[in-house]
């Protein structure tokens, strides 16, 4: 005997429903093979590689004709030479502990700067532009083509921290910017200048290849 019309359409509409569970579990499997171990995640290009860390005033001396200005009255008299070094990093720590973020320089002085006050509690390291704590070899200066809290997988790096006895997976995040970064350039923040010196000078390579969306670091941003 034929099968009868509504036979029929409960079995196209089974078949149907069928097809579309097999294409959704597909993609699934796609979707997730895409971020397993076995993929590397996007390269972004070769990027330029600096430094950066936070001026502290115990490594400068010197006569103190630098003037750190708080809404509008005297803060601190500091060495001439802390005063570049705070122009240059944007932020310092004081003999004292306290910690200070450059705002802006001095009209009508050049050895001065406004500065705003910053918890150390809250921001042993400083903070970046993004407003969050930055981290010692975690934290990035990037260009605005780059999100604040974007993750950066850097294998060059993840292999010379390693070398250097440091546990690092090789990733870091945008968490600043830079009034001189621009296009293929990061700025990597070291904490301060000595451990730059101990674990990275002389030993950083100029150009590094960074990846983005990478599975060790966890992140699709």
């Amino acid at each position: 005997m034929g099968l009868t019309m509504k036979t029929r359409r409960k079995q196209l509409v089974g078949m149907l429903l069928l097809s579309l569970l097999y294409l959704g579990l597909g993609s699934g499997c796609v979707r997730y093979a895409k971020w397993d171990d076995g993929w590397k995640g996007r390269p972004i290009g070769k990027y330029r590689l600096t430094v950066y860390w936070l001026a502290h005033q115990q490594y400068y001396r010197g006569p103190r004709r630098g003037l750190l200005m708080h809404r509008g009255r005297l803060l601190k008299r500091v060495p001439l030479r802390f005063v570049r070094a705070l122009r240059m990093q944007a932020s310092g720590r004081l003999r004292n502990g306290r910690i200070v973020q450059v705002l802006r320089r001095c009209r009508w002085k050049r050895h001065c700067v406004h500065v705003r006050l910053i918890s150390s509690r809250r921001f042993p390291s400083g903070v970046g532009a993004a407003g969050r704590p930055l981290r010692p070899l975690r934290s990035v200066a990037a260009d605005t083509g780059f999100a604040f809290g974007t993750r950066l997988y850097i294998p060059r790096l993840r292999v010379l921290l390693r070398r250097r006895g440091r546990t690092h997976n090789g990733c870091f995040v945008v968490h600043d910017r830079g009034g001189r970064i621009r296009g293929a350039r990061l700025d990597l923040f070291t904490g301060n200048r000595v451990l730059y010196r101990r674990y990275l000078r002389g030993r950083l390579p100029r150009y590094v290849r960074v990846y983005r969306y990478h599975p060790r670091c966890r992140s699709r941003r």
